[in-house]
């Protein structure tokens, strides 16, 4: 049995509750994300505890619990002010659905409850000593650098579908590979994906996405061809993925250099062959925010209005990219730019990016609420009343500004207005 060495003091911080455990006779150890990062040598995300103590029995033994979920054996312990969640060694029964089970039994032996897990990686144990538990090979799969499922490959999909997910999520994010019998077993049983809710799904993309191996995630995506199978459609994937399966044409390493989840889910719906609706109605699937949807689709939005353009030069490239920076905004105008920038040679623009990069920099004002004049105050100069043609009005102001063609002073603002007033006798 192998012994760390240096406990992390994240960990070292919840031995007390290990101990006091252990002094009433119960078992209890380290288990689950916590131990695989402390073999890889990671920084730990989050501290999780098992024991043979009931609910009941870890309530009793601590001064500040909190019962997160009895009803899976799970209580929040409170050590010095942080919050360890305990849970109670389960065997589960039969799965509802494919995703969760319609019951827990509390049992006593560690090492079944480490089989109900999906991954060996995420399979062991540390005792209080620094001794870890490793039944099913957790460790040797780290050495070797693969994914492999627990057990019965076959029966962990069955049980939580989602499982195959975390498999593609995991071996993206350590740039494992995965077991032959874990691949086959996750082609085999891809269509139960439709019992995973789309919050979940969108989750686990999140991770991915915003992994260090977003390139690797899309092309173990289109392998597996999973993203088919999702309760509902995401169109947007479609051309994605099928591009993402010609990697030796298609480079999507670029992603890693984009800061931000956000901009890579940007950069992944305009990609050749991904339509605006498309990206719209994947984001609406996935359960998007409206906040990351919106900062999303300025983003592709824009894109696809310069592609609608593409081919001008000089002046009217000039003016077309300052009037879509003003309509989304100078943070996505920057955001495409990064993308741009990041994809080289491939992006449509490249020849184009340095110029625009240039014009973006030379922009003095890029919103309304910049003008030397807002909307009640042209209103009360021209003495009319409020209406849809002050934001017509100020929008040509910041167009006129913005192109370095009129000063943006309220003066000069004014004059501006007056002369279109002479023009056509309305502003």
């Amino acid at each position: 049995m192998e012994r760390c060495t240096s406990i992390p003091n994240a960990m070292r911080e919840a031995l007390p509750i290990l101990a006091t455990l252990n002094e009433h006779g119960y078992e209890a150890v380290f288990v689950g994300g916590c131990v695989r990062d402390t073999v890889m040598g990671l920084a730990l995300k989050d501290v999780d505890i098992a024991t043979s103590a009931t609910p009941e029995q870890v309530v009793a033994l601590f001064a500040y619990c909190i019962p997160t979920g009895l009803q899976h054996g799970t209580v929040t312990v409170m050590q010095d002010g942080t919050g360890y969640e305990v849970t109670t060694y389960r065997k589960e029964s039969v799965y509802e659905k494919h995703r969760r089970p319609e019951s827990v039994a509390f049992i006593s032996e560690l090492k079944e409850d480490l089989l109900r897990r999906d991954l060996t990686i995420n399979a062991m144990a540390m005792r209080v000593n620094g001794d870890y538990f490793d039944p099913y090979g957790g460790m040797g799969d780290i050495e070797l650098k693969q994914v492999r499922c627990v057990g019965d490959a076959e029966a962990r999909f069955q049980e939580d579908a989602l499982r195959m997910l975390r498999a593609l999520r995991f071996a993206s994010q350590f740039r494992f590979r995965i077991v032959y019998r874990t691949w086959r077993a996750l082609i085999k049983h891809r269509e139960l994906l439709r019992y995973v809710a789309m919050e979940r799904v969108q989750a686990e993309l999140d991770k991915m996405i915003g992994g260090p191996a977003p390139h690797y995630a899309a092309a173990l995506l289109a392998g597996s061809g999973l993203l088919a199978y999702t309760l509902e459609p995401l169109p947007g994937a479609r051309a994605l993925l099928a591009e993402a399966a010609k990697m030796e044409r298609v480079q999507l390493d670029y992603l890693t250099t984009l800061r931000g989840t956000d901009i890579r889910y940007a950069a992944l719906m305009t990609r050749p062959g991904v339509t605006q609706a498309e990206a719209k109605a994947t984001l609406q699937a996935l359960r998007m925010s409206g906040s990351r949807s919106s900062v999303i689709m300025a983003i592709v939005t824009l894109h696809h209005e310069l592609l609608a353009d593409r081919g001008l030069t000089g002046e009217k490239l000039r003016t077309s990219w300052i009037e879509a920076v003003l309509r989304y905004g100078r943070d996505a105008a920057e955001s495409w730019l990064h993308i741009a920038e990041a994809n080289g040679q491939e992006h449509p623009f490249s020849a184009d990016v340095p110029s625009m990069k240039h014009w973006l920099s030379e922009l003095e004002i890029t919103s309304l609420k910049e003008l030397a004049i807002n909307g009640n105050q042209l209103a009360a100069y021209l003495d009319r009343k409020p209406g849809v043609w002050m934001g017509e009005t100020l929008k040509r102001l910041l167009l006129l500004v913005a192109l370095g063609e009129l000063s943006n002073s309220q003066e000069q603002l004014q004059n501006q207005v007056d002369r279109w007033k002479e023009e056509t006798d309305e502003p």
